[in-house]
């Protein structure tokens, strides 16, 4: 049987889309045409953390329950009027990276059943150089999320030691994202050994519950401090991007103030008020300097 496909008007561009009443969320009775109104409506949000940037998508054409995959080149049927980026990939294959930059692509991408949206961290003009730094404090089994934020209340010390402004922000899943901005011109290198010296002043403090280790088996009851989270290709879910989990929670900015034991949760359908009330609390990050080359030697000081 064909798909059922309705023409829709977008921001002053037609799309074709498909199955817009396919639950994506089957508990929730979340659909695809959900996802894509909001994606589109939190645009002026979303937006100017992915313009200019290769965007890889991770698709869920059947929901959350069915099986999924990541998505790097542009697929068939892209619009003439979406941007992509050319990259040549380890084995050889060139990609053409799609780039999100207004709001009826938001809407195209979410038509693929692309729930979860990663940015590069650095962008197509300056594929080697970074915008910021991203601590990624990731849990492991046997870890509540409690030592999650009490780890992160530990990164924000360490950062005010040694001067640089963090921006937390929830995953959506178990995890908690720290972005660290950083001036024009720095290299992955660069940033992944700032964020690996965060990593270590964290294990020399807290060697209960910190890791470094790779090895998944080796980390039960631990939370790994993922460093190399900053190198050229890999990514991370978007701000405001949401995630393939009961209740379709949203990685969203939070204050170092509510970050607490049980800090605020946010989800598809509550996240744009909560911008309303707040405003973007990661806006900062877009325009702000920081000097982590100074920030990495003074963390290696203290180990």
């Amino acid at each position: 049987m064909a798909a059922l496909k309705t023409p829709v008007a977008v921001a002053g561009r037609t799309l074709l889309l498909t199955n817009p009443t396919k639950l994506l969320w089957p508990e929730d009775g979340i659909t695809k045409a959900e996802l894509i109104e909001y994606y589109t409506r939190m645009a002026p949000y979303l937006l100017p953390y992915l313009l200019g940037r290769p965007l890889v998508l991770t698709r869920y054409p059947d929901g959350i329950h069915g099986k999924w995959f990541y998505h790097k080149d542009a697929p068939n049927g892209t619009p003439d009027w979406m941007p992509t980026w050319p990259f040549m990939a380890e084995d050889d294959r060139l990609l053409q990276f799609l780039v999100a930059e207004e709001p009826a692509a938001l809407a195209f991408v979410a038509n693929l059943g692309a729930i979860e949206l990663h940015p590069w961290l650095s962008r197509c003009a300056t594929p080697d150089n970074p915008d910021w730094a991203v601590i990624d404090l990731d849990p492991s089994e046997g870890c509540t999320f409690a030592e999650v934020v009490t780890l992160a209340r530990l990164v924000r010390q360490i950062l005010a030691a040694v001067r640089i402004h963090g921006f937390p922000k929830l995953s959506g899943a178990t995890g908690i994202h720290i972005y660290c901005p950083c001036g024009p011109g720095y290299t992955y290198a660069e940033t992944a050994a700032f964020c690996e010296a965060i990593g270590r002043v964290l294990l020399k403090v807290y060697p209960q519950k910190v890791t470094l280790e790779r090895m998944i088996a080796r980390r039960t009851g631990k939370i790994y401090v993922d460093y190399l989270q900053n190198r050229r290709g890999q990514t991370i879910t978007s701000v405001y991007g949401v995630r393939p989990m009961p209740g379709a929670p949203v990685s969203a900015p939070v204050t170092w103030e509510e970050l607490q034991d049980f800090p605020p949760r946010f989800t598809i359908r509550t996240v744009h008020q909560r911008i309303q009330q707040v405003g973007d609390l990661f806006a900062p990050i877009l325009t702000m300097a920081q000097d982590l080359r100074r920030a990495t030697a003074e963390l290696n000081e203290m180990l």
